[in-house]
């Protein structure tokens, strides 16, 4: 009886591992035919390698065309999660990261997040709002960790730093001007809500922004910020008031 059991599990074993190979080594370009996603909010121009190694380009008004090439690791799908190292490249992005989430807790994971975006991709992006910068984003050793289902921060940490240079803003019916110094956006969490601070190299918060538990995410401006760019303001407020928010629900 207990032969014939453990001749059961090897059997078991057996096929699951044939299984996973097949998925393994299957051509990644023919399970996207044969599922045929529709509604992408991407264009798919390429799909080549496989499931654990991949490679696919896609294309967006706001992003242009970029390539992606990812390597899952497969024994971490034993422990309930999916890890992977991510390339993504454009000619306006160059960015590595690894990445895991866990199918279990519904938790992502972001971790050693680095790159650099030029200023055409951050301009397209910041267009809606009617601002245009001068000068690219370098993004260092950024990591979130995030659950999904709790809308929870469990950690946070990393910086985007701004070299600073020419601004364009909205200023009524026309644009604004300015030249500003080099701002740093730092990123931490706390109870549960992921934060961000935007300061000088002189560590003067100019800006912050957070996104909360229930879901939603708010942007508040300072009137050093108001300084910084040469704007009069018609009350008497200090540097760290706030005299601009706006809040919006993301999750």
């Amino acid at each position: 009886m207990a032969k014939a059991k453990n001749n059961r599990k090897i059997v078991f074993f057996s096929v699951l591992a044939y299984f996973i190979f097949l998925i393994a080594t299957f051509p990644l370009n023919v399970i996207y035919k044969l599922v045929d996603p529709k509604g992408l909010p991407v264009q798919v121009v390429a799909v080549s390698g496989t499931v654990w190694n991949g490679d696919i380009t896609v294309k967006h008004k706001s992003t242009g065309q970029m390539n992606a090439v990812w390597q899952l690791n497969g024994l971490s799908l034993l422990m309930g999660s999916i890890d992977s190292s991510v390339q993504i490249k454009s000619s306006e992005l160059n960015a590595e990261l690894d990445a895991s989430f866990s199918i279990l807790t519904k938790t992502i994971n972001v971790a050693a997040l680095n790159g650099y975006i030029q200023a055409p991709l951050v301009n397209r992006l910041l267009q809606r709002n009617k601002v245009r910068i001068n000068g690219g984003l370098e993004i260092s050793n950024l990591a979130v960790q995030y659950d999904l289902k709790q809308k929870y921060a469990q950690n946070a940490q990393g910086r985007v730093v701004w070299m600073g240079g020419n601004v364009n803003y909205p200023k009524g019916r026309k644009q604004g001007q300015a030249n500003l110094p080099m701002l740093i956006a730092d990123f931490n969490a706390d109870s549960g809500q992921l934060n961000m601070n935007l300061h000088t190299d002189e560590n003067l918060s100019v800006a912050t922004a957070s996104l909360k538990t229930d879901g939603w995410g708010s942007v508040s401006v300072l009137k050093r910020m108001i300084d910084l760019i040469g704007e009069p303001w018609p009350s008497k407020a200090s540097a760290d008031s706030s005299v601009f928010e706006i809040s919006e629900k993301v999750l």
